[in-house]
């Protein structure tokens, strides 16, 4: 029982210097690691603009093909239809 108290009083008192630690040392690690902060955010940002880029044109490739592809479709059923149409007429009495 004596050993739990302590044991949590000791857990109490590593947590508030801790706390008051990194209180105390936050200013100069923000201060260190500002540059790096500032290069990882500058790659983030090339990085989401490339891929925005490739992602626009992936997405225009592909209205293109639909674009073909439909006009591919419409050539030949206007190509079956006179087709059918004479079809339908020699087989008329």
């Amino acid at each position: 029982m004596v050993l739990g108290r302590v044991f949590g009083t000791a857990l109490v008192i590593g947590a508030g210097v801790l706390a008051v630690t990194a209180i105390v040392a936050a200013p100069t690690i923000l201060r260190t690691a500002r540059p790096w902060v500032r290069e990882g955010l500058k790659r983030g940002m090339s990085f989401y603009e490339e891929a925005r880029a490739a992602a626009a044109e992936f997405a225009e490739d592909v209205e293109d093909l639909v674009a073909e592809v439909k006009s591919d479709l419409s050539t030949e059923r206007a190509a079956q239809q006179p087709a059918e149409a004479k079809l339908a007429q020699n087989d008329a009495p």
